[in-house]
This record gives C-alpha cells, sequence and structure tokens, in this order.
C-alpha cells in the first residue's frame, strides 16, 4: 500500500492498515515536507511564543516513531506522477534529485488542501508566507525574526487565520509598531458574510500535555461589514438564538419542537413593513405588561422589541420567557434587542 501525505490522514490510515494486515502488508508513505503527524492548527501558538519545544512540540508522532511500527516513511519525497493501470507512482528524492517508481496494490490520497494566494502583483514577493505545513511555519518564524516588520496583514479569516493575527498582535513588543487586519469569512444560507475586524483578545484555555489539543478563545472587533454581511450577520444570530430558545422551551414543556416554535427564528427578520418604535413586556407577579417604549433598553424583568413584531410571534416569546431559566431569559433579551436594533425612531 502506498501512502501520499504523512500528516493526520495519510498515516492514520498507514497505522490502521498495519494493525490488521501486520507483517502481511507492506506499507510505503511520501512526505513531501520534513514531519509527520503534526498540528498545523499550532502553528499560530508557535509563532506567538506559547510551544517551548518550538516545532518538535506540534509534532505527535515523527517520521522515526512510524518507521518502528514497520511503516516505510519517506520524507522530503514528492509524489509527480500517478499510474492506475501500471499501479505506481513516480517520485522524487528532493535533496539529491534522484526519481524512481514505487509500484501498490492499494493507493491511499492524502495530501490535504492548498490555500489559494490571490493572483495580484507581489503575491510572490519576500515576506508573503503561507501558513500550511511545519515547514511554513518555520520560515515565517524566521522571517519574523530577520524581517522584524511594522505592519502585518493577515488574509483569510478562519481558525488559522485569525489566530495567526493574534499571535502577531501579540509579537508587537518585538516591533516598532504593528497593526494587524483581518478579514473573517462566513456562509449563511447561501451567501458569504464578509467582515473587516481586527483582533483585540486571545488567550490559551485549554492545553493538552502534548501540546496537540490546545483551546483558544479569540476575540475581534468588526470594523466594517462587506455588502449586507450587517443584515446577514443579524439574521443569522437571531436564528441561532431562536433556536437555542425552541429546545429550552420544548425541555421545558416536555413536548418535541413545532414549526410554530421554530419561528421565534424569524424575529429580527426584515419580512415585515415596518413602523416606529419599540413596544416593552414587562413579567410582573405572573402577568405581562405591555407598553410603548421610549428606547431600546432591555428591562431586567422582560423584553423590548421592534413595534413591527407580528403578534403570534411575540405570544410565543413570551411563553418561551417564561418557562425559560435564567440563561434562557437572557437569550430572549438578546433576541429581542437584535428586533429593536432594526426599529425606526
Amino acid at each position: 500500500m502506498v501512502v501520499v501525505g504523512a500528516n493526520a490522514a495519510g498515516m492514520s490510515a498507514a497505522s490502521q492498515a498495519k494493525r490488521l494486515r501486520g507483517d502481511e502488508l507492506e506499507v510505503v508513505a511520501f512526505e513531501r515536507g520534513s514531519h509527520s503527524s503534526y498540528s498545523a492548527c499550532g502553528i499560530p501558538y508557535w509563532v506567538a511564543g506559547d510551544v517551548a519545544d518550538g516545532e518538535n512540540g506540534l509534532v505527535a508522532r515523527s517520521p522515526e516513531d512510524h518507521r518502528a511500527k514497520g511503516i516505510d516513511l519517506r520524507t522530503l519525497t514528492n509524489v509527480e506522477a500517478i499510474d492506475v493501470q501500471a499501479g505506481n507512482v513516480t517520485v522524487r528524492e528532493l535533496d539529491s534529485g534522484r526519481r524512481y517508481h514505487e509500484g501498490f496494490d492499494h493507493l491511499v490520497l492524502a495530501t490535504g488542501a492548498v490555500p489559494v494566494r490571490p493572483s495580484v502583483p507581489g503575491g510572490d514577493a519576500g515576506g508573503v508566507f503561507g501558513v500550511q505545513t511545519l515547514d511554513d511555519g518555520a520560515a515565517l518564524v524566521v522571517g519574523l525574526e530577520r524581517l522584524r516588520p511594522r505592519h502585518a496583514v493577515v488574509i483569510g479569516g478562519g481558525y488559522i487565520g485569525v489566530e495567526m493575527a493574534e499571535a502577531l498582535t501579540r509579537q508587537q513588543r518585538d516591533y516598532e509598531a504593528s497593526w494587524v487586519k483581518d478579514q473573517l469569512k462566513s456562509a449563511w444560507q447561501g451567501a458569504d458574510v464578509e467582515m473587516l475586524c481586527d483582533v483585540r483578545r486571545a488567550r490559551v484555555v485549554r492545553r493538552g500535555g502534548d501540546n496537540m489539543s490546545i483551546v483558544s478563545h479569540s476575540g475581534v472587533r468588526f470594523i466594517e461589514a462587506v455588502g449586507d454581511a450587517d443584515a446577514r450577520l443579524n439574521d443569522m444570530m437571531a436564528t441561532f438564538v431562536g433556536r437555542v430558545l425552541a429546545a429550552q422551551r420544548a425541555n421545558a414543556s416536555g413536548t418535541p419542537e413545532s414549526e410554530g416554535t421554530l419561528a421565534l427564528a424569524q424575529l429580527g427578520g426584515a419580512r415585515r413593513a415596518r413602523s416606529r418604535g419599540w413596544l416593552s413586556f414587562r413579567l410582573t407577579n405572573g402577568a405581562w405588561r405591555r407598553e410603548l417604549a421610549t428606547s431600546s433598553k432591555q428591562p431586567a424583568d422582560g423584553f423590548t422589541v421592534a413595534a413591527y413584531e407580528d403578534e403570534d410571534e411575540l405570544a410565543l416569546l413570551c411563553q418561551t420567557y417564561e418557562t425559560a431559566d435564567a440563561e434562557g431569559r437572557r437569550l430572549v433579551r438578546l433576541l429581542a434587542e437584535l428586533s429593536a436594533r432594526n426599529a425606526l425612531t
């Protein structure tokens, strides 16, 4: 069996095959880089200085560990061609340039993804780095020390992008100045939601003893919405909070969630004709008091919404508030706040 790629997926497949077949099966794995079974998600923490052992602290199993288990792992070797009919791959040793063929009965492709680099002038200039492999991380660490940049821009708003922005922000103590700007991008109901933001804080909240299971909380500040991202983000928040409330109300009443219950997710939407002002609902001695409000402020004993909300949904929101615990009532007020911010004054 030939495995192309020696990170998590490839070496998991190789190790499982050896466990099942033992010495009956010869397993050869090819890796273009110099490391195997490492945590790419930990690269930002290495850059930030949180990984004491450097790149080695992110490696779960080294090539030597895999070889000791009977897997013929060949690093710094690039697979250049696959001939399925002949049952072989063409490989090239990166250090010597030697090419040869390796036959296979079974083939596992586990090369992972490649980040898209914008096709813009200067995209291949010095000081432009990718963060995909540990070798990329090593190049970035060396580059930061050598170039000592004053400004940094992160392109890509996934987990690693946000964490890398935070790592660069923490590096600012070594620079004259630092500016890190990120663009978060997600999808909601088939459309992109993009926001320009900057990283305000981040901290490691849990770290495994082997540095492989790192959990962090990062906080970002939205600077500017791209297109209609503001409205879509508002709708997304309303939907998720509404679903949480729907589940909580169903649990409290002992009945399954229904279509009517999930209508809470529509609060804050723009499907109704707008009217001005706010409505305040306050629960006093088991009875609801409804009145026009002069602001969108959320009361401690109820909630305030835009005056245009649907009567049936408001009744459902009141029922949900009555049966909810303290956290559930906080979520009701959050959902109401999303509605109230859209009211015309």
